[in-house]
């Protein structure tokens, strides 16, 4: 295995589910050595990239300075919070901006509201396409070819109320390309109802996806579904008229 190769299935080894890892279990997540894994360690902790939390391991500040970078995640960011704020006053609900990468969303910014509210996925974190409002207007928006690569695998089920079938898949997304907004109860979270809405950028390609997340007895979710389509087409008029 390249050394290259090495370093990064150790930093591939921390995870939302596994934030802190001791040596051992850097080792036996990454197949390498004791000794190998500890020099690669130690190499990732002196120049920043882990940080050393008593026994365990944890990811370093260089890597979150790394990740500010991201053009997708950043690129339009001081042009699309200002909208997000805006959003969040008006709503009270948590808001949320997300990317497409590959087959997967990823939550690149968020307001928490004033609405106590449980969340499927936090900052940084993914969420799948199948089971979340977000993903269902990317695959509404998104590359004409994602919705089949999507319904050839299986839908796992988050929650009962999750959509498992192919051709209900196909059928949601349609509506949602027509409505121009996707409103999903229940799907990640039980209780919970969110609202999506596409944000578009130059030649009309996906930008992102600007998401609302509140209770479901607590929401109007056609008031929500209007300031979505509101909100999200005055960023994509902004970044249209923005400099490449």
């Amino acid at each position: 295995m390249a050394v290259h190769t090495r370093i990064l299935s150790v930093l591939a080894a921390f995870s939302t589910e596994r934030p802190n890892l001791t040596l051992s279990e850097i080792s036996r997540l990454t197949g390498l050595p004791k000794g190998t894994a500890h020099r690669i360690v130690t190499q990732l902790v002196d120049w920043g990239a882990l940080e050393r939390d008593e026994r365990h391991y944890v990811i370093g500040l260089k890597m979150f300075e790394i990740g500010t970078l991201a053009p997708r995640a950043y690129r339009h960011r001081s042009r699309i919070l200002p909208f997000l704020e805006e959003a969040a006053a008006a709503t009270g609900a948590d808001v949320m901006l997300a990317v497409l990468d590959k087959d997967q969303a990823v939550l690149v910014e968020h307001l928490v509201g004033r609405r106590a509210v449980a969340l499927a996925a936090g900052l940084g974190e993914r969420l799948p396409l199948h089971a979340s409002g977000v993903g269902h207007v990317m695959l509404a928006f998104g590359p004409a070819e994602l919705l089949n690569l999507v319904c050839s695998r299986p839908l796992t089920p988050v929650t009962s109320r999750t959509i498992t079938d192919p051709a209900e898949l196909r059928a949601v997304v349609a509506r949602v390309r027509e409505a121009g907004v996707a409103v999903v109860p229940h799907s990640m979270v039980p209780g919970t109802v969110s609202v999506a809405a596409p944000i578009f950028a130059e030649r009309h390609t996906l930008a992102g996806v600007m998401l609302f997340v509140a209770p479901v007895a607590r929401t109007n979710t056609t008031l929500f579904a209007k300031t979505a389509l509101r909100i999200s087409h005055r960023i994509s008029t902004a970044l249209c008229g923005a400099e490449p």
